[in-house]
């Protein structure tokens, strides 16, 4: 069975901030820096770095040589990753503030992944095999489809949640990796209570399996009747940036290893609570090393 993450890649760059600036303010930063990121290739990076092998396909521009090398380093494989010489590659601008982060994007070649590309991709891939997305390229519509029709399960990252994810044909979709944001929005609740977006979820995708984060509440499995928890572990945290990221490459990562859900559960948050103890996106997520060596130590 072959993973293959279709998804975006983005240079970050990252505003230490006071406080999150305000209209019609202006503000120095307390430190910037630059990396590697976007939400495709942090879930990439998650689930190499959880001792998996994967195949990331998306899209960077002329200035993208560096993602191509960035991905090779940590061994996902980038024989599908496709570079265009006439568009830039998508940027994130985040301003990080008393380890929360707000941010803006931009998405530069992620949104230049056409049918053609989608097709040619898929090529490689057969029934049984597992595609994880997010909604930060084009054409997920068409990419979403013909997965389905080769046999590939489907698990959708809902974030960033926007009006385009209910054009979607969502039921093609196997499992759906959201929080607390994400789940509220897919499930059309009002409600901020966990319980009402759990209960609403259940509603409105009954068949499905859902993966629900709520920071320091934890997480929670959701399969019709069936919900399981998960506390958060207790840490000092950073850098939220790529908390979610990891979790979704080492929960799913655990669940192809053959791990239990429980146990899936917990080792993606112990994954995610390492994450936020360091600054940054993809450097910061451990190995799977690191994270059972730290669930030792509990």
């Amino acid at each position: 069975m072959k993973v293959l993450s279709f998804g975006s890649l983005n240079f970050d760059h990252v505003y230490q901030m006071d406080h999150f600036v305000m209209p019609k303010e202006t503000t120095s930063s307390l430190s910037y820096s630059r990396g590697f990121g976007g939400k495709g290739l942090n879930q990439s990076i998650a689930l190499a770095k959880s001792g998996l092998d994967v195949y990331h396909a998306g899209r960077v521009g002329f200035d993208g040589q560096p993602f191509i090398d960035y991905l090779q380093e940590y061994g996902v494989k980038v024989d599908y990753l496709k570079k265009d010489e006439e568009t830039a590659t998508g940027h994130a601008i985040i301003q990080v503030s008393h380890s929360e982060n707000c941010i803006i994007l931009y998405g530069g070649s992620n949104q230049l992944i056409d049918e053609a590309q989608i097709d040619e991709v898929l090529t490689h891939f057969e029934k049984g095999d597992l595609l994880l997305i997010q909604n930060e390229i084009s054409s997920l519509t068409y990419l979403i489809t013909k997965a389905h029709e080769n046999g590939l399960r489907i698990a959708f990252n809902t974030a960033p949640m926007d009006e385009k994810i209910f054009s979607y044909p969502l039921e093609l979709v196997d499992i759906f990796v959201v929080n607390e944001v994400e789940g509220k929005g897919l499930a059309n609740v009002s409600s901020d209570q966990v319980e009402d977006v759990i209960v609403g979820l259940q509603k409105a995708y009954p068949n499905k399996e859902i993966i629900l984060t709520v920071g320091s509440q934890g997480s929670y499995y959701i399969s019709g009747e069936t919900v399981i928890h998960q506390e958060a572990y207790r840490v000092n945290a950073v850098d939220t940036t790529a908390a979610g990221d990891t979790f979704t490459g080492f929960y799913l990562a655990s669940i192809l290893r053959g791990e239990t859900v429980s146990n899936a559960l917990s080792i993606a948050a112990k994954a995610s609570s390492i994450t936020v103890t360091k600054e940054g996106a993809a450097k910061s997520i451990p190995t799977l090393e690191q994270v059972l060596e730290s669930m030792k130590n509990v």
